[in-house]
């Protein structure tokens, strides 16, 4: 996913609580010694946290899937996970730059950030639409969304996808999507709850957060679409000891059931799993 946003660095480093689940006897002692960081004994990651449910601020401090997801595979590899806050267009720059050890957004792995960053993949995400409890634009999917309001966030996938569906409007000789782009997702559930939008376009991850935690609010519309899409870490290039030994760690949590866990803690479909 692709959210624009000029690059600056926030100085948040957090120190991010261990899960309470159980941990399989799989640990550091797998390797010869803990992987080479930016930090020795850290693994610093940098995160854009305006994207619930991966990473978000509750109660003043980082939560999320992606936040849980890194205190564990760092502990697993013997390392201490560091959190660095930072607007979404400056996280792969400053893994480029030797700044931070991880790319850890819900960032979607392209073809253009795999030339720049190798990726694990972590989680499988699709599209879906959602719309206020009831419906009472009695939308029918996103093919028959023509002279509709809809909300997305701005410089996305499913802005894109808007675009397109209002491009096909157009050439139907039928009225253009009156697409509302905002700033975040938390915006597009907050745009949707006011009545601003008649419906909206996200992710199946962000979309089943929303049931979970409002579930009187808003209701998803029809099945997920382009549901191939992965989410990934980004590891630099030239550390592929750190991208082996995080890999190693991840799939060590899917054959414990931490990895499970997770999914279920926040609320994702079953069908966000890699494995």
């Amino acid at each position: 996913m692709k959210r624009i946003r000029a690059a600056a660095l926030v100085a948040l480093s957090i120190v991010i609580p261990v899960a309470p689940w159980p941990v399989a006897s799989w640990s550091v002692a797998a390797w010869a010694a803990p992987p080479t960081t930016v930090t020795p004994g850290k693994l610093s990651w940098g995160t854009s946290p305006t994207f619930a449910p991966f990473e978000f601020q509750q109660d003043g401090k980082a939560v999320g899937f992606d936040v849980d997801l890194m205190a564990e595979l760092a502990k697993r590899v013997g390392l201490e996970s560091s959190m660095l806050g930072m607007d979404f267009a400056g996280i792969i720059p400053a893994v480029q730059a030797g700044r931070i050890d991880a790319a850890t957004s819900g960032m979607y792995i392209t073809p253009a950030r795999e030339e720049v960053l190798d990726f694990i993949p972590y989680l499988l995400i699709g599209d879906q639409m959602v719309v206020p409890k009831g419906n009472p634009a009695h939308l029918t999917g996103k093919d028959a969304l023509c002279g509709h309001h809809i909300a997305v966030a701005v410089n996305t996938l499913y802005e894109k996808t808007a675009h397109s569906l209002s491009d096909a409007c157009t050439k139907a000789g039928k009225p253009a999507i009156d697409i509302l782009a905002v700033s975040s997702s938390a915006v597009v559930a907050l745009t949707l709850a006011q009545g601003r939008a008649e419906g909206a376009i996200s992710s199946t991850s962000v979309i089943s957060a929303m049931m979970k935690n409002t579930p009187d609010t808003f209701e998803p519309l029809g099945e997920p679409f382009n549901t191939n899409s992965k989410l990934g870490i980004g590891i630099a290039k030239t550390n592929p000891a750190l991208r082996d030994a995080l890999k190693a760690a991840l799939e060590a949590m899917h054959k414990d059931g931490a990895y499970d866990a997770l999914i279920k803690k926040w609320g994702l479909p079953p069908s966000s799993s890699i494995f």
